[in-house]
């Protein structure tokens, strides 16, 4: 099942890049994407709780976890595509767990840098195809 996301770009809090950077989550988001992430992340604010999304569009997730004594946030994510002219953009969904966003903003994470790619900066508006409750075939 396919779900059209809409939302606006908004800067981040600058945090972003220091976790995608992190080496556990930087593992773990190359694993999901089959590329390194890009140092940081698009913020999307949609407008829709991220809690009446994961009811209609059920998201995989990466459960906390402890290191050295030292608890990492996980994760709530979504495949997705946002369509640039003709080419599709593979894209990560995310909603940390930790997350100091209101709740209608989600965190989108790439092999590229997507305001560059996309050409987009804050205000634009954005549409993002989520895949729910299943993985993509190359999965």
């Amino acid at each position: 099942m396919l779900k059209v996301l809409k939302g606006k770009v908004v800067s981040g809090l600058g945090e972003g890049a220091k976790y995608v950077s992190m080496p556990i989550y930087n593992i773990l988001l190359t694993e999901l994407l089959d590329e390194p992430p890009f140092p940081g992340t698009l913020n999307l604010k949609t407008g829709l709780s991220y809690r009446f999304l994961i009811d209609e569009c059920p998201p995989s997730h990466i459960r906390n976890i402890i290191i050295n004594g030292v608890e990492r946030g996980g994760f709530y994510y979504w495949f997705g595509d946002i369509m640039k002219s003709r080419d599709k953009l593979t894209v990560l969904v995310l909603r940390p767990f930790l997350s100091k966003h209101s709740e209608d903003v989600l965190e989108v994470v790439s092999s590229v840098n997507l305001r560059e790619a996309l050409d987009v900066g804050d205000g634009d508006s954005l549409e993002v195809h989520l895949i729910c409750g299943v993985l993509p075939e190359n999965a």
